[in-house]
């Protein structure tokens, strides 16, 4: 609304001192999985296995089905993220209950550890795989947000990999990324020819994620990309507390999703 009165026209002209209120409540948002387990709680933050189909913030068409606001509703107070993971990535997410808690978490983060696992094609090596490729935007790209790893990128950026398993041509890898950049494991792992399964953006089919934008997900889409989304998983803080300054260890435990397809790809193989 504009001074009181409901405006339609996204060309309206402002000529300052009015009014300017938005109602998003009549919107329908893509439906979410709301499944979070709490981790770990305390009087200052809590840690949550975030599920693998839920943005952590309000962005594009999400405003009501984040993160942040179903915990939110459901705690009744505020809630501050330390962090940020992908919508389509799972696992350990922490949130503080007040700002400077959160700032603080953020700093025990960068002087912490960070594990994630992830399932790609292709039979990853035995030996540890270090990636130390720079990150930039992918100019090749026709999606804006798209990131790549290799010469020309602006921000320093390192991964180690270990692989755990193989399964069929697909490989249940540990990541463990030694910088937080964009994007950083998914460009890393697509550079060095291990793209993560389901992945609409940095996975093998480089047509899915215009697709998902244009058609949403379809049965031949995830017969294309095998899994319902990107199969990767925080699942791994080491940090020290903000407050305690005590160690802890905060597990996110395998996903059933990535499980189940492993299991698939051993009958089959």
């Amino acid at each position: 609304m504009l001074g009181g009165l409901i405006v339609t026209d996204p060309v309206t002209p402002i000529n300052g001192g009015e009014t300017l209120t938005w109602d998003g409540s009549r919107i329908i948002e893509p439906d979410v999985d709301e499944r979070i387990a709490i981790l770990y709680e305390d009087e200052w933050f809590i840690a949550v296995n975030k599920t693998g189909n839920l943005p952590v913030h309000p962005s594009g068409r999400y405003f009501n089905n984040t993160l942040v606001a179903i915990l939110e509703d459901r705690y009744g107070r505020k809630v501050y993220p330390a962090h940020r993971i992908d919508r389509e990535t799972s696992g350990v997410i922490l949130l503080a209950f007040d700002g400077k808690c959160a700032g603080a978490l953020s700093e025990s983060l960068a002087m912490g550890s960070k594990e994630y696992l992830a399932l790609v094609h292709g039979l990853f090596p035995d030996d540890e795989m270090i990636v130390d490729l720079p990150l930039g935007s992918d100019h090749e790209s026709a999606v804006g947000k798209k990131r790549k790893a290799g010469a020309g990128g602006t921000e320093t950026a390192l991964t180690r990999f270990r692989k755990v398993l193989w399964a069929g041509k697909i490989s249940l890898v540990r990541c463990f990324p030694e910088t937080g950049r964009l994007h950083q494991i998914r460009a890393h792992l697509e550079a060095a020819g291990y793209p993560i399964v389901g992945d609409k953006l940095y996975g093998r089919d480089k047509t899915a994620f215009l697709d998902f934008i244009r058609d949403g997900f379809t049965a031949e889409m995830e017969k294309r990309l095998l899994l319902p989304r990107s199969a990767l998983h925080a699942a791994k803080l080491v940090i020290l507390h903000p407050q305690t300054k005590k160690k802890m260890i905060v597990h996110a435990p395998l996903p059933e999703m990535f499980a189940d397809f492993i299991r698939a790809q051993n009958i089959h193989d």
